[in-house]
């Protein structure tokens, strides 16, 4: 049997842009990875306590909450540039991504050569942008896949670390994996969710198991657990047979009210208006 595969893969604020010399962005961090390549013109960038140089073709590589600063680009010239931000919930595929510590991926590099082809696309498509919104939605869940497919074909060739190798990245993954198995009981309220039982299984104080996981995944325990929520309800409300207050009920929540504020805070929508827009 092959394992069962569960995961979520979004691409967030994907854009192409040319600017001058004077322009920069300021130092800022985010929970998704992030994909820059130059397409021309050199960029200047601190990444974490390093400095470098991007030339054209370079690709950059960005881990969760790593701060970041593009301080622009060099000798007085334009400089064009895409940029894509990825999200990945799956906590063993985030977990081995995070294994890719290089941050500069040169021109001709395996990780450029793989992804350059798919970002340039996706500069086309947004520098064109003359599709309808359907076909513009669909070009961009291609290139997502692309991506996806690209990645996990290099993370397939490099040495992974074992789930069962006792380290911080091992440790997290087991946590990972304990907050998975015991979703369903912690969604219904059948008992509160408790980091300190979790670490007292593994043998570690519920501190060190809050930063390790926080580190390799760049979310606290409880907020991963919270986008297992979020991911159940979403599946939840497809399914027209089930009522909102079943659905409630079933995550959790003391009543509706409780499960549509916590639900707008994820979505900016309501449970009826995302069951609404699914159908």
């Amino acid at each position: 049997m092959l394992p069962d595969v569960q995961a979520s893969f979004r691409i967030f604020a994907a854009h192409v842009r040319k600017v001058n010399a004077q322009w920069s962005f300021p130092e800022h961090q985010h929970p998704m990875f992030e994909l820059n390549l130059v397409l021309e013109g050199s960029q200047r960038m601190r990444v974490g306590d390093k400095h470098f140089v991007q030339e054209q073709g370079d690709l950059v590589w960005i881990l969760p909450n790593e701060v970041h600063a593009s301080l622009g680009a060099v000798d007085d010239t334009m400089m064009e540039y895409v940029c894509v931000h990825v999200e990945v919930t799956d906590p063993w595929f985030r977990q081995q991504l995070s294994q890719i510590g290089q941050i500069v991926h040169p021109s001709g590099s395996k990780l450029e050569s793989l992804l350059r082809p798919i970002l340039m696309d996706l500069a086309q498509i947004a520098r064109e942008n003359t599709s309808s919104g359907l076909s513009l939605k669909l070009q961009t869940m291609h290139a997502s896949f692309r991506i996806f497919t690209a990645l996990s074909e290099v993370l397939l060739e490099e040495t992974v670390v074992s789930p069962h190798q006792i380290s911080d990245s091992g440790l997290a993954a087991q946590l990972a994996g304990l907050i998975e198995e015991q979703a369903s009981t912690l969604l219904q309220g059948q008992e509160p969710f408790r980091i300190t039982s979790m670490a007292k299984e593994l043998g570690y104080s519920p501190a060190h198991c809050n930063r390790v996981f926080h580190k390799a995944y760049g979310v606290s325990p409880r907020h991963y657990l919270s986008t297992i929520k979020l991911r159940q309800a979403k599946l939840m409300l497809i399914d027209p047979t089930l009522s909102i207050e079943h659905i409630a009920e079933q995550l959790g929540y003391k009543d509706l009210s409780q499960f549509s504020k916590q639900f707008k805070r994820w979505t900016n929508l309501s449970p009826t208006a995302y069951r609404h827009l699914s159908w």
